[in-house]
Parts: structure tokens; C-alpha cells; sequence
């Protein structure tokens, strides 16, 4: 089942049990979330040909809340129909099982670097992370596709929306990073590879 979904819609709450994996066709998706300590960290975006709601083929709640970016267009793919194709082509399984692998080690090593790395290194690696999987190499450097503003930027490395305006003000002083409207360029991708290394 198709849903379209206006910026900001809640399309699965942290620790809901869902029956459906969903597909993402347009527009993106956040996913957040809330620690312990009631700190809310974005442990991904999601743009067209992504899928999330794994936990529902475990059986298990949400560990995430995943939310409408802009105007979004998701696929709904229930989890029974899902295992009748499984048990059809297991080589679709596979890559499912490896999906589902690299979500989970990329949600757990964003709350980990939310927890121990410097904010200025927490910053530089996120941005590094959304050029490779979101940016749009053209003449002034790499586009982000998708719509992140500051605010949204500081949810993603766990610190407060002042700390990432001066972390970001510093990069686009050195040249590296330019943002805007909601959006981000990567000016200087070779330096931004550079800060995250070092």
C-alpha cells in the first residue's frame, strides 16, 4: 500500500511493533532515537530505493521513530507477504539480511559517536556520512539532496543547536561547508575527508 505523507508525519513511533517494512519511493525520512537520559539523536536519513522498519521481521518493537521529510511517498510491504517471497528467492533474503546487518551497525555507531567523540569530530563525520550516501557532486562542491537544517544537524551528533551553528560556522570559514535554507554544500569535499581522518 502507497501512503503519502506531509512533512513532519510520524510514520512509526519508537517502540511500536509494526507488520510491514516499508519502502522509501520519494522525499526522505528521519530516523531518530530517544536515549535513556530522554536525548533524541537522529541515526539516519533516508531517500528513494531505502527500507526501515526491519524490527518487524523479528517480531520486535521499533527501536527508532521514523518521520516524513518534506513532502513523502512510502511503500508499504507486509511482513506476510513478505516471507512468502523470501521463501520464493533466497538470494532477496540475503540481501535483506545484509541491509538489515549495516542499519543496525550504523544506528549503533551513531549512538555511539552521539556518546563519546568531540562534537567538532561528531559534526565533520556526519557530514562526511550524508555527502557519501545523499550528496550530489556539481561545480561548486557537493550537494545534500535532502533538506537538513542546523537544528536537525545537531539531533544527528546529540548536542545543542548553538554548539553545531559555531562547529558549522567554523567549516564555512575555512571554506569547507556553505549552508542555507535548509540545505548544505560540501565546498571543499577533499578537507571534510580530511578533518574526519584526522
Amino acid at each position: 500500500m502507497t501512503r503519502r505523507l506531509p512533512h513532519g508525519e510520524v510514520i512509526v513511533r519508537q517502540g511500536d511493533h509494526v507488520s510491514s517494512l516499508f519502502l522509501v519511493t520519494a522525499g526522505a525520512v528521519r530516523l531518530s532515537s530517544v536515549t535513556a537520559s530522554g536525548r533524541e539523536i537522529v541515526v539516519g536519513l533516508l531517500c528513494r530505493g531505502d527500507l526501515f522498519g526491519e524490527s518487524a521481521l523479528l517480531g520486535d518493537p521499533s527501536l527508532v521513530r521514523a518521520q516524513a521529510v518534506g513532502p513523502t511517498t512510502v511503500l508499504a510491504l507486509p511482513i506476510a507477504s513478505m516471507r512468502a517471497m523470501l521463501e520464493r528467492t533466497p538470494a532477496t533474503a540475503e540481501e535483506l539480511l545484509r541491509l538489515i546487518a549495516a542499519r543496525l551497525h550504523r544506528t549503533s555507531a551513531a549512538l555511539e559517536d552521539a556518546m563519546a567523540a568531540d562534537l567538532p569530530s561528531r559534526v565533520v563525520g556526519r557530514l562526511r556520512e550524508l555527502a557519501d550516501d545523499h550528496g550530489v557532486p556539481g561545480p561548486h562542491g557537493v550537494r545534500l539532496r535532502i533538506p537538513l537544517t542546523q537544528d536537525e544537524l545537531a539531533r544527528m551528533v546529540g548536542a545543542s543547536r548553538e554548539s553545531v551553528n559555531r562547529t558549522v560556522g567554523a567549516l564555512a570559514a575555512r571554506g569547507v561547508v556553505r549552508s542555507g535554507g535548509g540545505r548544505f554544500v560540501i565546498t571543499d569535499p577533499d578537507a571534510l575527508r580530511d578533518a574526519a581522518e584526522r
